[in-house]
């Protein structure tokens, strides 16, 4: 069977099993109540991240046999990719249910990420132009793999507050690193990212509605395979078959919310742990009083747009990748600080 028409029936699989499961969590699934960080206000089916971890599974598994992605090599680092984000998806599954607090969670998932960094994959260079990188090493760049996995997947956590607002982006980021990894002559890490997109969409139309949420399962599986899978691609040296900064490029709008929110809270000298509702797509609830899906379209238009400049950043020449990708950050920043002062100035009149 081709690749392409390998990857086609895989993420039929991926999109399958997640509507199908998705549909059965709605069901049956555990419930989440009222939260404080939440824009939710009634209980409601929460776990719909375990569809999206069996329909990334099934639809890699699938890509494997059918695309035959990749040697045995290749093939067994995206295995283990999947398995640690697996792992870290049954983690936000027992959360959801049983609550293990947020400095427990934090913890284990530093460990996760610090193991996968030194067993699996880690960036020991960052390329600032040709020839020229700031060197790591295998400490420092485990360390460094390590806090980005880290920070990648809690701003996907922390994000998840709105419906349809985590599961479209991810679907987007995903399929922006899985087309790179393909077109970058990494088929097996491919599979996996675009398994992955696919159940997100699968997943999307439930939670769109309000009928069922990912709950951590889905966030922490998402986020941690959406950034091992960019340090897998980058290579050792930074340099592999992925740009070091697409990931990052896909993911800039909820990095920045996440990071600036939390900056902002530091400088209240608030509690960075406790739950609240500073996040940018929090505020714009609040204050306009618009529905979740019109926020998701927002967001979703935003990502597509960091996503078709990641893709740009990709096939640019390698000395202008790291500029481009501070280009992409200031955008960033800028938007933010000017979206919430619309918010503010909004609320003051």
């Amino acid at each position: 069977m081709s690749l392409g028409t390998g990857l086609w029936s895989a993420l039929a699989v991926s999109a399958g099993v997640a509507t199908a499961l998705t549909g059965l969590i709605a069901w049956a699934g555990p419930v989440d109540p009222p939260r404080e960080r939440g824009m939710h206000y009634r209980p409601t089916p929460t776990s719909g991240g375990l569809a999206i971890l069996a329909g990334t599974s099934l639809g890699a598994f699938a890509f494997a046999i059918l695309a035959r992605g990749g040697d045995g090599a290749a093939l067994r680092i995206a295995a283990t990719t999947l398995g640690f984000a697996g792992a870290l998806g049954l983690l936000g599954a027992v959360d959801d249910m049983v609550d293990i607090g947020a400095k427990a969670k934090l913890l284990i998932q530093a460990l996760a990420a610090l193991l996968y960094a030194t067993l699996v994959a880690r960036i020991e260079a960052v390329p600032l132009a040709a020839g020229l990188a700031i060197p790591l090493g295998p400490v420092l760049g485990a360390l460094g793999t390590a806090l980005w996995i880290v920070v990648a997947t809690n701003a996907v956590n922390f994000m998840d507050g709105a419906n349809g607002v985590a599961a479209g982006a991810l679907a987007i980021a995903l399929g922006v690193l899985g087309l790179a990894c393909l077109g970058g002559g990494a088929p097996a890490l491919g599979g996996v990212a675009l398994a992955g997109a696919a159940a997100n969409l699968g997943y999307l139309p439930w939670n769109v509605r309000g009928r069922l949420f990912q709950g951590d399962a889905g966030a922490l599986f998402s986020g941690f395979l959406v950034s091992a899978v960019a340090a897998a691609a980058a290579g050792r040296n930074g340099v592999g078959p992925v740009c070091l900064y697409v990931a990052p490029i896909a993911l800039l709008p909820f990095l920045t919310d996440v990071l600036l929110t939390l900056l902002y809270r530091a400088r209240r000298k608030q509690n960075l742990l406790q739950a609240h509702r500073d996040h940018l797509f929090q505020l714009w609830l609040q204050r306009t009083g618009r529905s979740h899906a019109a926020l998701a379209r927002r967001v979703g238009v935003v990502m597509l747009g960091f996503g078709v400049y990641a893709v740009g950043v990709q096939h640019a020449p390698a000395d202008l990748q790291p500029p481009l990708f501070f280009v992409g950050l200031i955008v960033s920043v800028l938007g933010w600080v000017a979206w919430r002062r619309n918010l503010t100035r909004a609320r003051s009149e």
